[in-house]
């Protein structure tokens, strides 16, 4: 009877999955959690989870981001337990955001006088996002146009000059209120990072070149991340036996990956990178949208 009521209860907890309205974690995990997964800890197929995690913090460190949306979906391909994972991934975003922004903040690339008065706003409103219950897939697709639409502009503007225009005070302070309230609350609503949409914002604007807007996604990214992490250590979700060897992976990929973008990538190369790996992210949420 015991074991009864438990498949009874499991059954009700999944068909709770499928509400227009979801739990931050499952948002977080971009809604692919159908099902427990039970592989707490290094699983064998943690030697190929390694360096595909390596490879995708150095695509994503190479403009700045953490590549939280691309371990996440790595980690539901491989089965990682789904109660560890934003965690996890939230930590990589740190691990990866941490190294290049030294690297990049070595070059002084970091554009703290941009970067400042989006983080105003952006910190409290990403605070208050992961609080807001609101319709998933109204507010998916409405990220998927938008994302969509800023990567197209940056490939076509991608061969434009890196001829960057610093804003007056009054013109960055009236862009950054609104754009950093909309920014913060779309990040903790989603369990992300942040830079995937303050990057567009500032090259479509011309307000700084590829290489800066690459440090200002590391520091908005690695600001926001820390921010998540620690209400997620509070909660005691935070998985170390999967965190840690991850962990080292990204770091080598997002050093390798930073160092390419400082050293070796074109300005318009790093707009088109840039640009493919927005709308990777437009297509993938239009397609949470309908799963």
């Amino acid at each position: 009877m015991e074991e009864g009521r438990r498949i009874e209860e499991g059954s009700s907890s999944e068909s709770r999955w499928t509400e227009d309205t979801w739990p931050r974690s499952q948002i977080a995990a971009g809604g692919l959690m159908h099902g427990a997964c039970h592989n707490r800890g290094v699983t064998p197929t943690m030697w190929l989870l390694v360096p595909l995690c390596a490879l995708v913090a150095a695509a994503y460190a190479a403009v700045g981001l953490g590549g939280g949306t691309g371990y996440l979906a790595l980690m539901t391909l491989f089965g990682i337990d789904t109660q560890s994972m934003p965690s996890t991934a939230l930590m990589l975003n740190v691990v990866v955001t941490g190294a290049a922004l030294l690297r990049f903040g070595v070059a002084g690339r970091l554009r703290t006088d941009l970067l400042a008065p989006f983080l105003v706003t952006a910190i409290p409103s990403a605070f208050v996002g992961g609080l807001i219950d609101a319709p998933r897939r109204a507010f998916l697709l409405v990220l998927a146009v938008g994302l969509a639409a800023a990567a197209a502009a940056m490939l076509k503007t991608a061969a434009s000059p890196d001829d960057p225009v610093t804003p007056s005070r009054a013109r960055l302070w009236s862009v950054a209120i609104p754009a950093g309230t909309t920014i913060g609350l779309a990040s903790g609503f989603l369990g992300i990072g942040g830079g995937i949409f303050l990057g567009p914002l500032i090259l479509l604007l011309g307000w700084a070149g590829p290489r800066e807007v690459a440090a200002i996604n590391s520091a908005t990214v690695l600001i926001l991340s820390v921010a998540g992490l620690t209400a997620h250590g509070l909660r005691g979700s935070v998985d170390l036996q999967i965190a840690l060897p991850l962990g080292v992976a990204v770091l080598v990929g997002g050093l390798a990956g930073a160092h390419l973008a400082e050293s070796k990538l074109s300005a318009t190369t790093l707009k088109r990178l840039f640009a493919v790996i927005v709308l990777v992210a437009a297509i993938r949420a239009a397609f949470l949208a309908f799963s």
